[in-house]
């Protein structure tokens, strides 16, 4: 097991984030044969890079110009994106307040100046690990064995707290539920495999539309998908569904029983605000009742509402 993660290891990203150049250039090339580093040396430059690039761990100087390290480490942890990202600070300070501020600012774990090489080394590997741990334990709880998408379990959890902080924020949700076309008749024509295979080349295209950090795809079951988009208007929803459906139909799976001859998903699009009056069944409700229309309409297309 170990080895298996210890392997791991090197595709594993660090950034780390100091104003001092040579400082940064020394962490980095301490933990060069632990997996691969990056550096900004300010917060603000963090924070971008971030946006852009979620790495399994950042090692922090708290003392900077402008933005703090502890400031930075508090951001990052308000950020869903960002959470459960492990922060180590390197300090200088190391009476009993400074390393309060540190664990109240969120931080996994730090390692004092001047920085002995083996201690940061492997206080970065159990923080690495750990994550490898974790993102193990995830995968088996919220993921779908099959298609790699989220699952149900994900879906149950994720709705209330989305519906929380779209609530304060005032903001909608966007969710899309999407049924493959005569998919009984698929697997009764090309057999389960077959329809396994079609399942994950579904997934696989559907993917490709969520980009943004917080929407999810969820295998909501057998041949049916979800999509959760916050803060996504009807019209953004309606749009993204279009495009899914039309990426699925691209994908030109034969299908003998479909009368377009190829694997088509239809869909059912709805957006919400008003999250104290809609529990997540009854979102979804109103989703299939919109799928249901767009199959009596033809298949092949979205019903919004």
């Amino acid at each position: 097991m170990f080895q298996l993660s210890a392997k791991k290891l090197t595709s594993s990203n660090i950034l780390i984030v100091d104003d001092d150049e040579i400082s940064s250039t020394l962490i980095a090339t301490i933990l060069s044969e632990v997996c691969a580093c990056f550096t900004v040396s300010n917060a603000l430059d963090a924070l971008e890079y971030c946006h852009k690039t979620v790495p399994d761990l950042m090692v922090i100087d708290v003392n900077m110009p402008g933005m703090n390290g502890l400031t930075l480490c508090e951001k990052i942890k308000q950020n869903k994106a960002t959470e459960y990202v492990s922060v180590i600070f390197i300090t200088s300070n190391t009476d009993e307040d400074s390393q309060i501020s540190c664990w109240q600012a969120g931080c996994n774990d730090f390692v004092p100046k001047p920085v002995i090489a083996q201690t940061l080394v492997h206080r970065v590997k159990n923080q690495l690990l750990s994550k490898l741990r974790l993102d193990a334990i995830m995968k088996l709880t919220f993921r779908d064995s099959l298609t790699g998408l989220y699952n149900r379990n994900y879906l149950t959890q994720e709705y209330p707290i989305l519906a929380r902080q779209l609530t304060r924020a005032q903001q909608p949700l966007g969710l899309i539920i999407f049924d493959i076309d005569n998919f009984k008749q698929y697997n009764d024509t090309y057999g389960h495999l077959q329809g396994d295979s079609c399942l994950v080349r579904v997934a696989d295209a559907m993917n490709e539309f969520g980009r943004r950090a917080r929407d999810a795809l969820v295998r909501f079951g057998g041949e049916e998908f979800v999509a959760l988009l916050p803060n996504a208007s009807l019209a953004d929803t309606t749009r993204l569904a279009k495009q899914i459906i039309q990426a699925v139909f691209n994908l030109s799976i034969p299908h003998s029983s479909s009368p377009l001859g190829r694997v088509t998903l239809s869909a059912g699009a709805v957006s919400v605000q008003n999250f104290d009056q809609f529990v997540l069944d009854e979102v979804i409700e109103q989703a299939d009742i919109n799928l249901y229309d767009a199959k009596l309409e033809g298949k092949n297309q979205v019903v919004a509402s």
